[in-house]
């Protein structure tokens, strides 16, 4: 179950990562067992967004929207299949094989900085 807020207290909006709106998501089953889980202090347990799954190797599928509460075991959660997304903003950065497998998905390796006229 995905939750309102952030876990990690950084309270990043579903998707931060994006480029563009537009995406193509869908449901998958995150596992409390995956090798992206943090563990907090009190014990809870979540993925966090922008985490490859279910590995970040040959076997990705996409990139998780927004954090899943894995606390009490195995729960759903949304799964972006195709976009853009910046690579600075992920918690890890995508390995060469997962970027291959999710052949949807394109990545920017930076977000591009903004010039404020004065």
């Amino acid at each position: 179950m995905s939750f309102i807020g952030s876990k990690n207290n950084i309270g990043y909006a579903p998707g931060y990562f994006l480029a563009f709106a537009e995406c193509k998501r869908e449901t998958v089953q995150i596992e409390q067992d995956n090798s992206q889980v943090i563990t907090m202090a009190d014990g809870s347990k979540y993925v966090p967004a922008g985490a490859v799954i279910p590995t970040n190797d040959g076997n990705a599928k996409g990139i998780l929207y927004e954090d899943v509460d894995v606390s009490t075991g195995a729960m759903p959660g949304s799964l972006v299949v195709e976009g853009t997304v910046y690579e600075d903003k992920l918690p890890a950065a995508i390995n060469g094989a997962a970027k291959t497998a999710m052949k949807d998905i394109k990545v920017i390796a930076s977000e591009p900085a903004i010039t404020r006229p004065y």
